[in-house]
C-alpha cells in the first residue's frame, strides 16, 4: 500500500533523491525552493510512502505557475529540463500522478505539465484519460548526454581534430579559464544577460542563480573564460549522482572568432572528469537546431525528453506555443534588457 504525503521534510526527500540512480539535481529541494522563492511561485512536494517499509517510494515536486494570461497549470519544474516523476514501482507513479491531479483540481490549473527523462516511458504511454483530464504527451526536445572517460588523456584523444584545433586557437588567442563558485557570479551574469540580448530572450534576473549558488545542497560551480580580462564565454554547472548537468551556457558573440566557447565546453568536460563523474549532460535542445548539432561534435547522443500535459477537457496546453525569443528583444538597451526581462522572463516556463 502507498500512501502519499504532502510536504515531506528536506531531508527525507533528498536522501531519497539522493539515493535514486535515475534522480536529477532538479529533485533536489533547494533546486525547486530556490526556483519558487526567486519568482514568489508556489511550490508543492509530493512524496509516495511505501507502509510497509515507511520509507519513500517516489517524490514529485511541483510549482503553481499562474501567469497574466490565465493558462494556469502545475508544472514539475519550471525554467526546468525534466523533474517529474521519480518513483520505485508503477503504484508509487500512479498514486503521486493521481495525488497531482487532484492537487491541480483543487487549486484550480486547467493543465498538469510532467517534465520527464524518459524513465516512465511505459508508464505515461498508459495514460491515455484520467477522468476528466486528458493526455499528450510532448517530444519537441531532446535531452543530449555523453558518456566520459576516466582521464582527461582519454578525452581529449576522443574528441575529433576539429574540436581540438578550436580549442587550441581558444589558448592561442589569450583566452583563460577559471573555476569556482559564487565570486564569479558578475561575471557569468554578466555574459549570459548579454547573450540572452542578442538572442531576443528576457533574462533571468541574477537572484536566481544568487539563490542557487547559495544553496548548501545544491553541487554548484560557475566556469568563466576570459579574453584579454574580459569575461567572453560563462556556463554554471551542477554535479548530482555522477553526472554534470550544464542547465546555463553562453558566449558573447563579439568574441566568437577566438573560439572561447569551446574551451568552455572543453573547460566543463574536464572539470567532469576530474569530478570523478561518468556522464555530462548539455541540457535541452530542439533536435533540428544548430545548438543541437553543435553540442553533437562532443560527442553527446540524444536521450528522450518527453514533457507529459494532463489537461482538463476541454482545455488543451500545448508548451511549444511558449517561445523565449522576440525579434524586437534584440535591438533593446542591454541595461534595460536587464531591468526588464526578468518580470517577462518569469511567465515563460521554458
Amino acid at each position: 500500500m502507498i500512501d502519499i504525503l504532502e510536504d515531506p521534510p528536506q531531508k527525507k526527500w533528498d536522501h531519497y533523491a539522493a539515493q535514486n540512480i535515475a534522480a536529477k539535481y532538479s529533485h533536489l529541494y533547494d533546486w525547486g525552493e530556490s526556483l519558487a522563492t526567486t519568482y514568489a511561485l508556489p511550490i508543492f512536494r509530493l512524496a509516495a510512502i511505501n507502509q510497509q517499509t515507511n520509507r519513500f517510494s517516489g517524490i514529485l515536486p511541483l510549482v503553481l505557475f499562474d501567469p497574466p494570461d490565465n493558462k494556469k497549470r502545475l508544472i514539475s519544474l519550471p525554467y526546468t529540463d525534466a523533474a517529474g516523476i521519480l518513483a520505485d514501482d508503477g503504484e508509487s507513479s500512479r498514486r503521486l500522478l493521481a495525488a497531482a491531479l487532484t492537487l491541480a483540481d483543487e487549486l484550480g490549473a486547467d493543465h498538469l505539465e510532467l517534465r520527464q527523462d524518459g524513465v516512465l516511458q511505459t508508464f505515461f504511454q498508459q495514460q491515455k484519460s484520467i477522468g476528466t483530464w486528458c493526455h499528450t504527451p510532448h517530444t519537441f526536445k531532446t535531452g543530449l548526454l555523453r558518456a566520459l572517460p576516466t582521464s582527461g588523456d582519454a578525452l581529449w584523444t576522443g574528441l575529433s581534430a576539429k574540436v581540438r584545433n578550436q580549442i587550441r586557437k581558444a589558448r592561442r588567442c589569450g583566452c583563460r579559464v577559471k573555476a569556482g563558485g559564487v565570486e564569479l557570479l558578475a561575471d557569468f551574469y554578466a555574459v549570459f544577460s548579454e547573450n540572452m540580448r542578442d538572442l531576443g530572450s528576457p533574462v533571468h534576473t541574477p537572484e536566481l542563480f544568487q539563490n542557487i549558488l547559495s544553496s548548501t545542497s545544491l553541487a554548484t560551480g560557475i566556469i568563466v573564460v576570459s579574453l584579454h580580462g574580459h569575461p567572453a564565454a560563462a556556463a554554471v554547472v551542477l554535479l548530482h549522482n555522477e553526472t554534470l548537468y550544464n542547465p546555463w551556457a553562453s558566449s558573447l558573440k563579439s568574441y566568437r572568432p577566438s573560439c572561447p566557447n569551446m574551451l568552455l565546453y572543453w573547460s566543463m568536460l574536464e572539470y567532469a572528469v576530474d569530478h570523478h563523474c561518468r556522464w555530462f549532460d548539455f541540457g535541452r535542445s530542439s533536435p533540428d537546431a544548430p545548438t543541437c548539432r553543435f553540442k553533437r561534435q562532443w560527442g553527446a547522443g540524444m536521450e528522450p525528453l518527453d514533457w507529459h500535459v494532463f489537461s482538463r477537457k476541454p482545455h488543451n496546453w500545448d508548451p511549444r506555443s511558449e517561445s523565449l525569443e522576440y525579434d524586437t528583444w534584440k535591438s533593446i538597451d542591454l541595461e534595460r534588457s536587464r531591468r526588464d526581462g526578468p518580470a517577462i522572463r518569469q511567465w515563460i516556463s521554458l
